[in-house]
């Protein structure tokens, strides 16, 4: 099925809409992270917004998170959604991983939302299964519009091995590099063992985020989710 999205796009509403359009910028910064955007699909989340929220109240009451730091609760089986726009993001994640590393196969590991709340926020970590993650905001909330912080609920990387980190000593951390902001339909891939994290975030509207882990092969073994306290 896959494929055949690739081929022949997806319908959301009324319009088929290509997994990728030739039209797309691709822009690159130092240590191999990518950005698009794709503000053609914002008209279309609603559904995937909606259901996701749907779902954060249900595991919330079923199990609250016992911290802040968790990132927000995690929602899983997203492709068993049956939601188009969500098929769409997923093959344009794909793609956008053969398109970066010039491999022919994109294998996803693990994908999930992250949906997060006044408050939440994820502690600096990376990924080991993959060898390349991605990042897409499929609702930035408000916090932009009810805090005067300027780092509020973004995704940021605070890592030895980019330049933007290090600004006055080579490998030595005196900064952070945020690739999306609250650009709300970007699209973000990097090397999932660069150490990143999400600010605290302090809208008083969720703040939603689709996450995936990629790889050119499938990997052997258990996928365990490590920390993780809401399934």
């Amino acid at each position: 099925m896959s494929s055949d999205i690739e081929k022949n796009g997806v319908l959301l509403g009324v319009k088929q809409f290509p997994v990728w359009r030739e039209e797309t910028q691709i822009t690159r910064h130092d240590g191999d992270i990518y950005i698009i955007e794709n503000p053609e699909l914002d008209l279309f989340k609603t559904p995937l917004v909606e259901e996701l929220l749907k779902r954060d109240k249900e595991q919330r009451l079923k199990k609250p998170l016992n911290s802040l730091a968790h990132g927000g609760m995690k929602v899983r089986n997203l492709e068993a959604l049956n939601i188009p726009f969500f098929d769409l993001i997923n093959a344009r994640a794909k793609v956008f991983f053969k398109l970066v590393t010039g491999k022919k196969k994109a294998v996803v590991d693990d994908c999930w939302a992250n949906v997060m709340n006044q408050g939440e926020w994820l502690i600096p970590h990376s990924h080991q299964r993959s060898s390349l993650s991605v990042v897409y905001s499929l609702e930035p909330g408000n916090g932009v519009d009810v805090s005067n912080e300027p780092l509020n609920g973004h995704l940021m990387f605070s890592d030895p091995r980019l330049p933007q980190c290090c600004p006055y000593a080579p490998n030595h951390v005196q900064s952070f590099f945020r690739p999306i902001g609250d650009i709300s339909s970007a699209m973000v891939i990097f090397p999932s063992n660069l150490t990143h994290m999400v600010a605290p975030y302090q809208g008083d509207t969720s703040r939603i985020t689709i996450a995936w882990n990629i790889n050119e092969k499938e990997v052997a073994g258990d996928l365990v989710h490590v920390g993780e306290t809401n399934e």
